[in-house]
């Protein structure tokens, strides 16, 4: 995709045609949301955690492993992290400054966190700075998803991440938003047989599904991004 930078410093894709005679009733330039799933092996990831949190002495969760890991993939797929704007025109991240948002439980409601610079973070940076923002959300009971602006009223390019598997759900799916280009759907870790080496072995399984805008971009795209997050996510001690 030609991603270029405007005079302002933004960086946007221009689509070769506009939605303008699009009709649809999820929203008239946003008719093809795609999805494509992976199986992860977090089980090395969860030692990862563990060593990292015994060593540091501080909470390491699987969120921010997830969080660094998207990060560091999504330098080569900015796309993902893009809003519409217009019928013909995509905004998006700076491919070197991701800034990622996900959910955050509050009682029966929910609301943001919003991780800036994620791939620029360590992971214990990543750590330190979710565990200050659940707790300041849930101590002032902020709920609410309304999407990040920036300093000129604009949505800002982010890329959203929701975890229906924090209450135990195996696999689902959902559209992104319409300004939106993409939405990860991260589900419950689970203990599950795999075949490894021509052996059946117990290991901690997570199914994750990526929802794209389909006239955004290509299917490679998505599929290579989803590999990479993969690898760094079953292979911690070396990618992360």
């Amino acid at each position: 995709m030609d991603i270029k930078q405007d005079d302002n410093g933004d960086f946007y894709y221009k689509l070769p045609f506009s939605f303008d005679n699009l009709r649809h009733p999820y929203a008239n330039y946003h008719a093809r949301p795609t999805f494509g799933a992976i199986s992860i092996d977090m089980t090395n990831s969860d030692l990862y955690k563990k060593k990292m949190a015994e060593k540091y002495k501080r909470d390491i969760t699987f969120t921010s492993l997830i969080i660094r890991s998207a990060a560091l993939a999504l330098k080569n797929y900015p796309v993902l992290a893009g809003v519409w704007e217009g019928k013909d025109k995509i905004r998006y991240t700076n491919p070197d400054e991701i800034s990622i948002v996900g959910p955050v439980e509050v009682g029966e409601q929910g609301s943001f966190f919003l991780i800036e610079n994620a791939n620029k973070k360590t992971i214990l940076e990543i750590a330190d700075e979710l565990r200050e923002q659940v707790s300041e959300i849930k101590s002032k009971g902020i709920v609410g998803y309304p999407w990040p602006k920036d300093k000129k009223g604009r949505f800002r390019p982010l890329f959203e991440i929701t975890n229906p598997g924090m209450m135990g759900v195996e696999f689902g799916f959902t559209v992104p938003r319409p300004i939106a280009t993409s939405l990860m759907i991260v589900c419950a870790i689970k203990e599950r047989p795999v075949a490894k080496s021509g052996k059946v072995v117990i290991r901690k399984m997570m199914n994750c599904i990526l929802s794209i805008d389909h006239y955004a971009m290509l299917a490679k795209i998505p599929t290579n991004f989803m590999n990479e997050f993969k690898n760094n996510l079953e292979d911690p001690f070396n990618m992360l």
